[in-house]
C-alpha cells in the first residue's frame, strides 16, 4: 500500500500538501486483479479513478471490425478512470490487468465527500485530473495528426 509519501510523485496527486496526501489516502481502496481480468468495460457505467499501484494495464477499445484493439499500455503510477469520475460519461475504453495488477481506486462518492468536507483539496485533485486529460487529449490530436485525421472543431481541445 503506497503511503501519503508515495502519492506525491503521482502526477494525479501532484502539489497536495502532506495532510492532504493523508487524508487522499485514507480515501483509497486497494483492489487486486489477476493477468487477463477486466478492470472495466466500455460503455459501462462506472464513477471510479483508478491509480496502478503495481502492474500493468492494458487499455482496449472495440474495433468497427469487431474485436479489441490495444490503444495503450499502462504502468505503476498511471491512472484510468478520470473520464467517467470527471466527465459523468460511461466507460471510454476497457482495461485489463496485463499482469498481477494492484490498484488504488478513489469512488465518486468519495470525492463527493471530500469536494464537501475539504474543497481546497477537491479542486488541487480535480485540477489534476484535467491536466491528465488535456496531455491524453494532446496526444490523441499528436496521432490524428499523423495520419492526417481531421476533426470538427467541437471535438478536439484546440
Amino acid at each position: 500500500m503506497l503511503t501519503p509519501a508515495q502519492l506525491k510523485d503521482l502526477a494525479v496527486f501532484g502539489g497536495l500538501a502532506e495532510a492532504d496526501l493523508t487524508l487522499i489516502r485514507e480515501l483509497l481502496e486497494e483492489r487486486v486483479y489477476e493477468p487477463g481480468a477486466s478492470v472495466v468495460e466500455e460503455g459501462a457505467p462506472g464513477r471510479d479513478l483508478f491509480v496502478i499501484e503495481e502492474g500493468e494495464a492494458e487499455i482496449l477499445k472495440r474495433a468497427a471490425a469487431g474485436g479489441e484493439v490495444r490503444i495503450a499500455q499502462l504502468g505503476p503510477g498511471a491512472c484510468f478512470g478520470e473520464m467517467a469520475l470527471v466527465g459523468i460519461m460511461r466507460r471510454a475504453a476497457s482495461v485489463r490487468a496485463g499482469s498481477q495488477l494492484r490498484t488504488l481506486s478513489l469512488s465518486y462518492p468519495r470525492v463527493a465527500e471530500l469536494a464537501r468536507e475539504h474543497p481546497q483539496t477537491f479542486t488541487m485533485l480535480i485540477m489534476n485530473l484535467a491536466r491528465e486529460l488535456c496531455r491524453r487529449l494532446q496526444q490523441a490530436d499528436a496521432v490524428l495528426g499523423e495520419f492526417g485525421i481531421s476533426c470538427s472543431p467541437s471535438s478536439t481541445g484546440t
